[in-house]
């Protein structure tokens, strides 16, 4: 049986609203069958039940089951010999590297492109390197791609390297500044659907204004750091990755990556 992956928030985020909106789309065609049969009131007070179950539903589910590897490698094969774009290489790397745990593979898979220069693999690199712990070559990466300060992916992957090596005014300067791109251009398309799209440029940005509370909880500015902890709240329909907006003195920050 394949063992289940602790996805990064933001990954997390969209598979749980996909999740509800499959249990909601349920929840109205019951609605309305109950409206036909039973008349008005009913079908409204089954809509609301179903809906507030639903919403439940998706609050308690933590965990996806990742796709099957013999499919994987199998569609993987397909994709790779029709596609040798960087979106479909960096897609490549990260099932290499999530799913079939051949760290080193993904690895040199990427170094091999890197002479392109492409933003996304250089993000897909250097967020696995900062994942096998190696945050010094994963920012060495990310400084030499001529738009790491103009893609607000890279600035991204650049802030979590920062805030790993402790070296939190430099993190916060590159969060903002990410935030800032990132609300005049979006965020880099990543070959998803459009609506997809849209719930991961939410999710980054809620994720960008809780790392940036991260950092100021290290530096003891409370104020600042309640400040974006609400506004990245504010980014996400799902009440159960709320960050606590109470601040005490003994508070310690979650990590901002995830164990997989």
């Amino acid at each position: 049986m394949s063992q289940n992956i602790q996805y990064d928030r933001e990954i997390l985020y969209v598979y749980k609203l996909y999740f509800f909106l499959t249990l909601w789309s349920f929840s109205l065609a019951l609605s309305g069958l109950t409206l036909w049969r039973f008349g008005l009131l009913p079908g409204l007070y089954f809509f609301w039940i179903s809906t507030l179950l639903s919403y439940l539903a998706m609050m308690r589910k933590k965990q996806f089951p990742p796709p099957d590897k013999k499919l994987t490698v199998l569609h993987m094969a397909r994709e790779i010999t029709k596609d040798t774009s960087p979106l479909a290489i960096s897609h490549f790397a990260s099932q290499l590297y999530f799913y079939l745990h051949e760290t080193e593979q993904a690895i040199q898979l990427l170094r091999n492109y890197l002479p392109s220069q492409d933003p996304l693999l250089c993000a897909t690199l250097a967020d696995i390197l900062l994942r096998e712990n190696r945050p010094r070559q994963a920012l060495t990466i990310l400084r030499e791609n001529p738009y790491t300060l103009a893609d607000p992916l890279l600035l991204i992957n650049q802030g979590h390297v920062l805030q790993h090596l402790g070296r939190f005014p430099e993190a916060i300067k590159i969060y903002e500044r990410s935030l800032l791109i990132s609300r005049k251009t979006g965020f880099p398309h990543n070959g998803a659907s459009w609506f997809t799209q849209i719930l991961l440029s939410l999710s980054y940005k809620a994720s960008l204004h809780h790392s940036l509370a991260d950092c100021y909880i290290q530096l003891k500015k409370y104020s600042l750091a309640q400040r974006h902890i609400l506004a990245g709240n504010l980014r996400l329909f799902d009440l159960s990755l709320w960050r606590k907006t109470n601040l005490s003195p003994n508070y310690s920050p979650k990590n901002y990556r995830k164990s997989h």
